[in-house]
């Protein structure tokens, strides 16, 4: 094989490597993210902490929706939580749209430094919802302050958090 054929054989070689390596970069960054708590994703959890600290933290909560004809607010504006004790907050969304909607909340915790230590045992957010038209619906979210953000030179002393929900129309649902 001549070498113009070799080069040319390197750079298609590469360039498919560039391509696939680019169109699977948005999945891996979400599972980074969903894995590591980067960038202010929270975290799942299985079970709350055995032990709570008397360190109080304000957990802000911040509701929006994203071209989607829904009200979508928070019980509380904020809930004043003591690190490692599982806490509640009630979210009611109401479709105001005359047919029925399909949606899917995405969240992030502000700051993001603080993602990897808000975990949720149970919450709305996990799938999506259907509200027929005119329908209320009161979701929970119970959730927890992982006591190992105290450890943490970034987190400890932290003391207002910041609960990010949006509710977009369920790409699901489109199809």
């Amino acid at each position: 094989m001549n070498r113009n054929i070799r080069v040319a054989l390197w750079l298609v070689g590469g360039l498919v490597f560039m391509g696939g390596l680019a169109f699977a970069s948005v999945p891996l960054y979400r599972a980074f993210c969903n894995a590591t708590g980067f960038g202010g994703t929270t975290m799942r959890a299985d079970k709350a902490p055995k032990v709570a600290t008397d360190v109080i933290v304000r957990v802000r909560f911040d509701t929006n929706t994203n071209g989607l004809p829904w009200t979508f607010k928070a019980e509380k504006p904020y809930q004043d939580v003591r690190i490692g004790k599982t806490a509640m907050m009630y979210f009611t969304v109401t479709n105001t749209a005359d047919r029925p909607v399909t949606g899917r909340s995405v969240f992030n915790v502000l700051p993001d430094t603080m993602g990897g230590y808000y975990r949720k045992l149970q919450c709305f957010c996990y799938e999506d919802q259907t509200l027929q038209a005119g329908e209320s619906k009161t979701f929970p979210m119970v959730y927890f302050l992982d006591p190992e953000l105290l450890k943490n030179i970034d987190t400890h002393k932290v003391r207002d958090v910041t609960l990010s929900y949006t509710f977009f129309e369920s790409k699901a649902a489109k199809k």
